[in-house]
């Protein structure tokens, strides 16, 4: 990969991908809440701000006490605002990944010249995980963006260390915000990407001892400390829950069923980078002595690389949880991009393209295949498809570029046009409008061997009682107080309850096996929306 040459200024054509890029966290902001993560942090926040406890985060109306506030915070600061609702709850995301465009652009920018920046900031914007996570809440997202601010600040002090006075305090301030958003990685990730950096780079030792702030520190402290103070007082035993169970068990252990092979993110890495990855892949492979020529590309590679490998080890893995190393491989892309792609970068993006567009045509051949996926999805990857093979042919790096941003927007616009089409598939909300249209007042709501987030935002109301699942509320169930609010088949068999109708959702291909567990005369009304089964009691007498 060359160096720079000079301040390349970017074309008017790379500055109207970057525009429509930054819209794209818009789109759509008020497509149904999907389940699981979606739904459940919409509503976390939600109760909030409905019980007014802004310390204990509550789901279901019970301690849920497995993540730090910050996302929560930041969306039932937009309920409080802008009332509670679907786009409401996204608007905090969509800004975020704004956000992180601009920072994406301005690192990008200082660091290399105007040109790598803007297309940067446009491939980070029209890669396929950061696209998905930007209308898909998790806490990984504002982590990620804390995590992008915190490291340019640090490679900031590094490269102008007159800077320090104010990039460090700065980093330090992002680094509370990633430890608000996530825990300990906020500290452990950038820390052992500044030590590695302090032993290849010895021209940048003096900005790293910078880097130790004590206003910085201080400023950290302030941020983090109270919260986890408040916490432990309210509940004794919290700061062992939250990390020593939270994060040294969930590393260490199985207990959390999510592992994973080791080699999980290398495959799922590819995929989240889509359609950067020719370019991206391109960018990564280069011999030790390039690196070494090129300090500030070899600093994003090491992020991305510590990043992943950390990951890698973990025993809880998730997809998301790769996001963090995007926006420093989006600028590698970008910096690629602007050279000739390698031979085999040119292959595998025909190949890609290639297997793209077949996969579009087989798809209305495909009976397993939701109908509601059709038409949107398969034009959406053929687009893609298209966009792939004719990238490789301009030779014109903003063009080339274009063409790779053009088809990730208009795959994520075919996801939106399908989620939305295809929503009884993927959200509770068309159950929950069947159970508000017609339940009482006084009428229990419950869930069958799964807990659906959906239905409590929704519903604004509790679910009454959740049958042979406990998931992230394993806490919650310790508590005494909760034990009626837990049940098994011998609470199906006991219904209908008197006085009052009970309405219970269930996964639709549980519905035969639950039927068996009614009594004779007992059900009123059943129906399937989607993937769920709703089932209506009668009153008892």
């Amino acid at each position: 990969m060359s160096a720079p040459a000079g301040r390349r200024q970017a074309p008017l054509w790379a500055w109207l991908l970057l525009a429509l890029a930054a819209t794209a966290p818009f789109w759509s902001l008020g497509h149904p809440l999907i389940e699981v993560d979606d739904a459940r942090y919409a509503e976390v926040p939600r109760e909030m701000v409905q019980t007014g406890d802004w310390a204990t985060p509550h789901l279901d109306y019970m301690d849920y006490v497995e993540k730090p506030p910050l996302g929560y915070w930041l969306t039932a600061a937009s309920y409080e605002i802008f009332g509670v609702g679907e786009a409401q709850a996204r608007l905090p995301l969509a800004l975020l990944a704004l956000a992180g465009l601009l920072l994406t652009a301005w690192l990008g920018s200082w660091l290399y010249d105007p040109m790598t920046g803007v297309l940067g900031a446009a491939a980070l914007g029209s890669m396929g995980l950061f696209f998905f996570l930007s209308h898909y809440i998790t806490p990984d997202f504002p982590l990620t963006i804390a995590f992008l601010a915190q490291t340019a600040l640090m490679l900031r002090c590094m490269l102008r260390p007159e800077d320090c006075r104010w990039a460090a305090p700065a980093a330090w301030a992002c680094a509370a915000a990633a430890f608000l958003a996530k825990g300990l990685i906020a500290l452990v990730l950038p820390g052992a990407w500044a030590v590695a950096l302090w032993l290849l780079f010895p021209k940048w030792r003096p900005g790293l001892r910078r880097l130790i702030s004590p206003l910085g520190i201080v400023l950290f402290c302030a941020l983090t400390a109270p919260w986890f103070i408040v916490m432990e007082r309210r509940h004794p035993g919290f700061l062992h829950l939250f990390f020593i169970e939270q994060h040294f068990e969930r590393f260490l252990t199985h207990k959390y069923n999510r592992d994973s092979p080791w080699y999980f993110f290398l495959l799922v890495l590819p995929a989240a980078l889509l359609p950067w990855a020719p370019a991206a892949l391109a960018a990564l492979a280069r011999r030790p002595r390039q690196w070494l020529a090129q300090p500030a590309d070899a600093a994003l590679a090491l992020w991305a690389a510590i990043v992943t490998a950390f990951f890698s080890l973990s025993h809880s893995k998730l997809a998301t949880y790769i996001l963090p190393v995007l926006p420093h491989l989006a600028l590698l892309s970008a910096r690629q991009i602007q050279d000739e792609l390698p031979r085999l970068s040119r292959k595998l993006s025909t190949a890609l393209g290639l297997a793209l567009l077949a996969v579009a045509g087989a798809a209305p051949w495909v009976p397993q295949l939701p109908r509601q996926a059709l038409p949107w999805a398969p034009l959406g990857v053929a687009i893609l498809g298209a966009t792939l093979l004719a990238a490789v042919r301009l030779r014109d790096a903003a063009k080339r570029a274009c063409a790779f941003g053009y088809g990730g927007l208009a795959l994520g616009a075919a996801f939106l046009l399908t989620l939305n089409s295809g929503q009884a598939l993927l959200s509770a909300k068309p159950v929950a409008q069947a159970i508000a249209a017609r339940a009482q007042d006084g009428d229990a709501v419950w869930a069958y061997d799964i807990y659906v987030h959906g239905l409590s935002f929704y519903l604004r109301r509790p679910v009454d009682k959740i049958i042979y699942w406990i998931g992230e509320l394993a806490y919650a169930k310790k508590e005494p107080g909760n034990a009626a609010r837990f049940g098994d088949d011998g609470d199906v068999r006991r219904l209908p309850q008197k006085g009052r109708r009970t309405f219970v959702v269930l996964r639709a291909r549980e519905a035969l096996r639950f039927a068996a567990l009614a009594a004779p005369g007992s059900i009123a009304f059943q129906r399937r929306y989607g993937a769920w089964e709703l089932v209506e009691f009668r009153a008892g007498r």
